[in-house]
């Protein structure tokens, strides 16, 4: 297929590949910023996609890039906290959100990905960028060692755009990471997902808490349950890949879901989405480098996490804002490398502080999630803190500090200077200085097997 001369050559500030939340946000904030940028997304959106359990700190992100009011008038489901049940011990508990530190948004959302992610590349396009649907980029064009422009097809025909900067955005394609050969899979966490998606669930069906994720452990994996709608529950089962090769996927799935009384019970009568479970393979790896020349590489182009606490879509959009905020800076006169570095340096402590909290989840407390909240340094503030994504904790904060001790847990060969100012807030934290005299509410250590649904609304465990 022979390039396009009409329109060969069309230069822009900034290129971004993908436009899925990472892209999406990376694209509205250059744009935002008064600079032209291409968005080109292989796909045509809606589209489905998984992951749709969200920690509390995303709302404020929201906030950041102005996208509160649509995702409200979006009338996503209102995740105030997260029930866990232990499924050796029949230990259940709850985590409220409404126990973050005062100032902080104290719930989330659930999101149908479909739905969500087609409202934020939208909001990047009426902010002012160029957002081209089912362009898929064929080639990277380099200037010497520099990363300079993509040659992409649209519409039957090749074309060709260039750009100052070039955003990695690809997702699991990982289009620069894979031709700079940075990707490296996570040989700590080799595991996989079979999930399904039920529609006509009835909420009287549901033990939990409304809008809470239902959260079940048992010995060889976990699940979840997410109501994304008022009538839909995403439903999916984690475990190692081993286990999935010792049957078929259907039922390997519906011999986990059976471990979960609770889950099972909320998926009573409901109607399966799909003809069959999904698969979701290959699920942990990083890249040893975010920057390069005339790069930036985020979201989960650049790493993925194992999901089990929801952190995934908040890490890939504040790359892809900070990626968007070190370009301006850059055009603003900034040392290129200076900026480069800033940006990858919030990044690599981002994810390695979560990888770190996914580590202690499997390997330390033993996919027991009560035991985590309940004995990890620090008491119930710091955990839940870092749970709610503040993965950049100061120095003293006894969850990270604690986790950041363990240097077999290190993510990264490559050396980085860890960040300890958290990006989203800065200022409205717990901190280890705080009076010791706090103390949760008094029901914080108990059980919930035996409340009614009524007093379960009230629990704030964890």
């Amino acid at each position: 297929m022979t390039l396009n001369n009409s329109d060969s050559f069309k230069m822009f500030d900034a290129i971004v590949i993908g436009g899925g939340p990472a892209g999406a946000t990376c694209a509205y904030k250059i744009a935002a910023n008064g600079h032209s940028v291409l968005l080109l997304e292989k796909g045509k959106f809606p589209r489905f996609h998984i992951g749709e359990s969200m920690v509390p700190y995303l709302y404020k992100l929201f906030e950041m890039i102005d996208i509160s009011d649509k995702i409200k008038e979006g009338g996503f489901v209102q995740k105030n906290g997260v029930e866990f049940l232990t499924g050796t011990t029949g230990d259940l508990r709850r985590q409220n959100f409404g126990n973050v530190a005062k100032g902080q948004t104290p719930f989330s959302y659930n999101l149908n990905r479909a739905r969500f992610d087609k409202i934020l590349l939208d909001h990047a396009k009426d902010t002012g960028a160029q957002v081209l649907e089912e362009a898929d980029v064929k080639k990277l064009i380099f200037d010497g060692e520099r990363l300079a422009g993509v040659q992409y097809q649209y519409q039957g025909c090749r074309h060709e755009a260039r750009a100052n900067f070039v955003v990695d955005a690809s997702g699991r394609a990982g289009l620069i990471a894979k031709h700079f050969n940075l990707r490296k899979m996570n040989n700590k966490l080799q595991n996989v997902a079979v999930f399904q998606h039920y529609k006509d669930v009835v909420a009287e069906n549901n033990p939990g808490v409304e809008g809470d994720v239902l959260f079940s452990c048992h010995e060889d994996g976990w699940l979840w349950g997410i109501p994304i709608e008022t009538n839909v529950m995403s439903v999916g089962a984690v475990m190692p890949l081993s286990i999935l090769k010792q049957s078929n996927p259907e039922e390997i799935f519906k011999a986990h879901c059976d471990r979960s009384p609770r889950i099972k019970s909320a998926i009573k009568s409901a109607t399966p989405l799909f003809d069959k479970p999904k698969v979701e393979l290959d699920f942990c790896y990083y890249s040893e480098q975010f920057t390069g020349p005339g790069y930036f590489i985020v979201g989960d182009a650049a790493c993925f996490v194992d999901p089990v606490f929801s952190g995934g879509v908040f890490l890939s959009m504040l790359c892809g804002l900070k990626a968007a905020e070190a370009i301006h800076e850059i055009f603003e006169g900034k040392d290129d490398l200076e900026a480069c570095q800033d940006f990858e340096n919030l990044c690599k402590t981002g994810y390695d502080s979560y990888f770190r909290v996914v580590y202690s989840y499997y390997y330390e407390f033993n996919r027991d999630m009560n035991k985590m909240g309940l004995n990890l340094p620090g008491g119930f503030r710091f955990v839940l803190q870092t749970f709610a994504g503040d993965f950049w904790a100061e120095r003293d904060q006894p969850v990270l500090s604690y986790l950041r001790s363990k240097k077999e847990w290190d993510t990264f060969e490559q050396p980085f200077e860890r960040i300890y100012d958290c990006p989203i807030y800065p200022d409205t934290h717990y901190k280890a200085a705080d009076p010791a005299s706090f103390t949760p509410p008094e029901d914080f250590l108990e059980s919930i097997n035996t409340q009614t649904q009524t007093e379960t609304q009230k629990a704030a465990v964890l």
